[in-house]
């Protein structure tokens, strides 16, 4: 609302001009208000004081310097008493005092209304929002609660097929070492009796006959069988789809106040 500036009474030009006469369009001070009042003519002015004070706004009918009494429903304004003759005669009028009133009072009713009804519903987002955010909490922990599941799972697995490798990494070494063991016996007696019979050949054959069926014998009770095929071990990894992880999790779902939102948002862009 503009203001006006301080000044000095129009009518002493000594006091402050405190008191501003919408009739008149002056600035009166305090005694010279009382002395206007007093006067027949200007008994009935009003007066605007304080911050209050705009000279932008008129009290009163400016074409026929009245007091406005009567307040027209079909033209949405207030009148005076000769314009609600001449121009309003066939409108709808109230009073006034009464119409502001009675439209005072339906603001206040609506704006009380208003009030409770935005402190009910702050209320309500407030206990809303707490709700949510534990329950944004506990799905968080149980979405955590079963990656912890899952990947204590899959470690008990690996462990699982890591101890059988090598379980049988073990039996399968033992096997080829005694194989491997026994087989060197056989090279090493082999290479032995090579040597003996090279050396036997300067003993008479009587004698050499014998050390040679000697050795037969003992070279015909090793039985080489053909040696077993390695072991061998293989892993197929399986790469699990996107589709195929989702299966071991639950399902999220979300649900959003659209409605509230969207009003919010609605009201904002008008502002």
């Amino acid at each position: 609302m503009a203001q006006t500036a301080a000044s000095t009474c129009e009518i002493c030009t000594g006091g402050p001009g405190e008191y501003y006469c919408q009739q008149c369009d002056q600035s009166f001070c305090g005694g010279c208000k009382l002395s206007h009042l007093r006067m027949k003519i200007s008994k009935n002015h009003t007066f605007l004081s304080g911050p209050n004070i705009n000279k932008e706004e008129k009290l009163f009918c400016t074409e026929h310097e009245e007091i406005y009494f009567f307040y027209c429903q079909d033209c949405d304004t207030p009148v005076c008493r000769i314009c609600s003759v001449e121009k309003h005669s066939r409108h709808l009028m109230t009073d006034l005092t009464k119409s502001t009133a009675k439209l005072r009072s339906e603001l206040v009713k609506t704006i009380e209304s208003k009030i409770a009804t935005s402190s009910q519903t702050v209320s309500k987002i407030e206990r809303e929002t707490k709700t949510y955010r534990e329950e944004v909490k506990a799905v968080i922990k149980t979405i955590t609660d079963d990656g912890k599941y899952l990947k204590n799972l899959i470690d008990k697995k690996v462990d699982s097929f890591v101890k059988l490798v090598q379980d049988e990494e073990h039996k399968a070494l033992q096997n080829m070492s005694t194989i491997n063991k026994f087989y060197k016996g056989v090279f090493e007696n082999c290479q032995q009796w090579q040597k003996n019979i090279t050396e036997m050949e300067t003993i008479a054959d009587v004698l050499l006959l014998q050390k040679l069926k000697k050795l037969k014998v003992d070279s015909d009770n090793i039985d080489l069988k053909q040696v077993p095929e390695r072991s061998s071990v293989s892993y197929i990894n399986k790469k699990p789809s996107g589709t195929e992880i989702d299966s071991l999790f639950g399902e999220l779902q979300f649900k959003e106040g659209k409605e509230l939102m969207e009003k919010t948002e609605n009201q904002q862009n008008t502002r």
